[in-house]
């Protein structure tokens, strides 16, 4: 009886970890499309172009490094050259989609603000 309970409330407990987490990244899932639909499209399409290169050279040129370096040295030297690109890249997000950026969500959010308080 008592091993029966008490696998029952590991899974009630399992269960509801799984329905926290799930409705976490669907609340998750939901700020971020009422954050993109804050700024202009053009601003959106370009960020996920930054990620498709981000991601493209965060892939190709350290394995090409992998392949064309010596056994010891090419770990090392591909290792580097990816953090000295994730810093570089980093860096570009936060001038251009940080909180202080170019083009972030706190300036779109002022100017709605102010087009709606003088539309009233």
């Amino acid at each position: 009886m008592f091993i029966m309970t008490k696998r029952k409330n590991q899974l009630d407990l399992y269960v509801e970890k799984t329905e926290k987490f799930a409705g976490y990244l669907i609340k998750r899932r939901h700020d971020n499309i009422q954050k993109s639909l804050v700024r202009p499209l053009y601003q959106e399409a370009l960020k996920c172009l930054f990620y498709v290169v981000v991601l493209l050279v965060d892939t190709l040129i350290p394995l090409q490094i992998y392949v064309d370096f010596p056994d010891i040295i090419n770990v090392v030297f591909a290792l580097i050259v990816l953090i000295i690109f994730l810093y570089i890249e980093m860096r570009i997000y936060n001038i251009l989609w940080g909180k202080n950026g170019r083009w972030s969500l706190d300036k779109y959010k002022k100017i709605s603000e102010e087009n709606k308080q003088n539309s009233n």
